[in-house]
């Protein structure tokens, strides 16, 4: 009788759990490998660097303006980092991947030293605000050379789609009584095409190991430059479906525009760890 009432309590127990929780053993190596979906939302603790010129000449470094070290925008930010990824086609070897993140970073300062942007010139001493934004959008396709239950390494392009944007505002110094505010705007959209390489490897089974690369160096239309986008760090699978992510990523745009919004120069730099909560399946 005893036997009979813990077979239905054991019964009763295992019906109610998740299916996910039960099936911890069905995969030898981590399943992000052979699963066609992988999503990661996670922070993006960022080191930032940004020297930006506007209505100048492209390429004098003494026309950019040191933003995070001359008009106070903070050096250090936490953005949203979200990625995706489809596997498809025949044995999945084609991958369709999807990368969001975005920076608004402002600050304020005294001037130490005379500022020139745009057609204005901010004196020693006066008091600005100044603001960054970028907006990235990572779109990829690619293709695995080779990918079997440890490894999958692949190549392919895709476009990283750029939303640049930039002010100073505040109080010029005209003469030693007087003063005037002054706003200088910039902002552009660039589209730029880049070529691509991943590596994930599965060292055991609920690890994971991976490294992305994307970068370009090009003339395109109104932009010359150089772009690099890349990614390593470590995978843990808590559950079937869901990880933790560990990783160092480090992005640098340098760019130069010249067009009738925006003629000036560009080098941005965000780099730093990201820390993610991922899905499989």
């Amino acid at each position: 009788m005893k036997q009979g009432i813990y077979f239905y309590l054991c019964a009763f127990f295992l019906s109610s759990v998740p299916g996910d929780l039960l099936a911890q053993d069905d995969f030898e190596y981590h399943p992000a490998l052979s699963d066609n979906f992988t999503v990661s939302l996670g922070a993006f603790k960022s080191s930032n660097s940004l020297t930006i010129s506007a209505n100048g000449a492209i390429d004098v470094p003494e026309d950019r303006v040191d933003f995070d070290d001359s008009v106070g925008v903070d050096d250090r930010s936490t953005l949203f980092n979200g990625q995706l990824r489809w596997k498809f086609g025949k044995q999945h070897k084609w991958s369709l991947w999807g990368q969001y993140f975005k920076s608004d970073a402002t600050g304020e300062a005294v001037l130490e030293e005379d500022v020139a942007w745009q057609d204005i010139t901010f004196r020693q001493g006066s008091f600005v605000e100044a603001g960054v934004k970028v907006e990235v959008v990572r779109i990829f396709i690619g293709r695995s050379l080779v990918k079997n239950q440890q490894h999958d390494f692949g190549i392919g392009f895709g476009i990283h789609n750029l939303k640049l944007g930039a002010f100073i505002q505040g109080e010029v110094k005209i003469d030693d009584q007087t003063t005037e505010f002054q706003r200088g705007d910039a902002s552009n959209n660039a589209p730029l095409p880049n070529l691509g390489s991943w590596w994930n490897y599965s060292p055991a089974r609920k690890w994971l190991l991976h490294t992305r690369v994307d970068w370009i160096s090009a003339n395109i239309g109104d932009y010359s430059g150089t772009l690099w986008n890349t990614a390593v760090g470590v995978n843990y699978q808590a559950f079937r479906h869901v990880g933790f992510d560990l990783s160092y990523q480090y992005f640098n745009l340098n760019l130069g525009v010249d067009n009738t919004d925006w003629r000036g120069d560009v080098d941005m730099t965000y780099s730093g760890p990201v820390f993610a909560v991922t899905g499989n399946w």
